[in-house]
């Protein structure tokens, strides 16, 4: 799946929307109180009764609407939408066109500015328009390109969810590189058109959203560049790259990136102080002083007695931080034991907020999530409670403190 990188407020949106949202984000209210569509059947009905033209579906390019409406009904759970798969959506509609599209399923606080202007919307139309008049083909009945084609099978493919974050990701990359490495080269991009170079770029994203890499992040700048050699980028097209360099550690390119591109909102970059010495084979991550701009790498020892370490940053993860703080019995469990832990994604913005409503449980973003291997799952909120350096026990999602007290009892950290 795809999510539009909006940063910093809307920087969460992109994580969750590879990682998937909590069950219970189905149970935000629907639009003027019309029933939010929570199943298959539901929403099979929908497009049944819904008469043709009528239908913000109807406002997606034949392949967009192809791919969005494969995600969605793929998507539901017993409480409704697993995730929220807006790439196509985010990438035709205009902001207020994706709010009623995701109204109908009860989840538009989720979308909250994503979306194009009508201007943006309108140039992508005549894009696609140019394209079919050149194919001597109508919009609605072009066949669709090889590359698109290729897109579809990288965004449509079935994950395997008995695999770990990493093995998914890897093989996700691996999916990218057999079907877009030729492409993504100088010379082939030159060839392309409009709406594949759209395309091209969509692609790499996902792959450097979900495990970053140098070479990625290179054809990524490559599809840019061509982008702005044909007058089609904007400062905002560059928020997946500038957030690609910070997953890769690469603070000074991606500072200059945000400062030749400010209409991206990067947010604040705090000033980093290498560390001198990292005991070796011990997992990091960056933590973020609470008093001012400046962050630091440190190691966390991974073989001490107890440890509990909660991948975290989201809504439902601030709930339960909320709830333990005020708890008087895993207060001071989770001050003395915790490791509150954002993926290597995450915007400093959201890290900074984190720390100010939770000063005595701040929360640290890992320097590489590949060194918490230890570590399956980046969904959150995920607790992992570790017995001298070994797994105990792991539960995921936030409901009450009766049941993660319980938890932890069955993990032999509380009594």
């Amino acid at each position: 799946m795809e999510g539009v990188p909006l940063m910093p407020t809307n920087r969460r949106l992109l994580a969750t929307s590879f990682l998937g949202f909590s069950l219970m984000l189905v149970m935000a209210q629907a639009l003027a109180g019309q029933p939010p569509i929570t199943s298959q059947a539901e929403f099979t009905r929908y497009l049944h009764d819904t008469p043709p033209g009528t239908s913000l579906f109807d406002r997606l390019s034949p392949g967009g609407r192809k791919r969005l409406l494969a995600e969605l009904q793929q998507d539901f759970g017993e409480r409704g939408l697993r995730s929220v798969p807006y790439g196509d959506a985010a990438n035709e509609l205009t902001h207020r066109q994706v709010d009623a599209l995701y109204g109908l399923f009860g989840v538009e606080a989720l979308t909250k500015g994503v979306g194009l202007t009508p201007a943006e919307q309108a140039l992508r139309a005549r894009e696609r328009a140019e394209d079919a008049k050149a194919r001597g083909c109508a919009i609605e009945t072009c066949p669709e390109s090889e590359i698109e084609q290729r897109y579809d099978e990288l965004i449509l493919q079935k994950e395997d969810t008995s695999l770990s974050d990493a093995e998914r990701f890897a093989r996700h990359n691996q999916q990218y590189d057999r079907l877009f490495a030729s492409y993504q080269q100088s010379e082939s991009l030159r060839l392309v058109s409009r709406p594949d170079l759209r395309l091209l770029k969509r692609a790499v994203e996902t792959t450097v959203l979900l495990l970053p890499s140098t070479a990625h992040v290179a054809q990524l700048q490559m599809s840019l560049a061509e982008m702005r050699r044909r007058g089609m980028a904007e400062d905002k097209d560059y928020a997946y790259l500038y957030q690609a360099l910070i997953g890769t550690r690469q603070f000074a390119e991606a500072k200059t990136l945000a400062q030749q591109h400010p209409g991206m909102n990067a947010g604040t970059f705090p000033t980093f102080s290498p560390s001198t010495i990292l005991p070796r084979g011990w997992p990091t991550a960056l933590t973020l002083d609470k008093h001012s701009q400046a962050m630091t790498r440190e190691a966390f020892d991974p073989s001490t007695p107890l440890r509990i370490v909660v991948v975290a940053d989201c809504h439902f993860s601030q709930d339960a931080a909320h709830a333990i703080e005020a708890d008087a019995q895993l207060k001071p469990l989770f001050a003395q034991h915790a490791i509150w832990l954002a993926s290597q994604e995450e915007s400093f913005d959201s890290a900074i907020d984190w720390n100010r409503k939770f000063p005595d449980q701040p929360i640290h973003i890992a320097w590489q999530n590949s060194e918490w291997p230890m570590l399956d799952s980046w969904a959150m909120p995920t607790f992992y409670v570790f017995h001298d350096g070994k797994l105990t026990k792991k539960f995921s999602g936030w409901y009450d403190l009766k049941t993660l007290k319980q938890s932890l009892r069955e993990a032999n950290a509380l009594r």
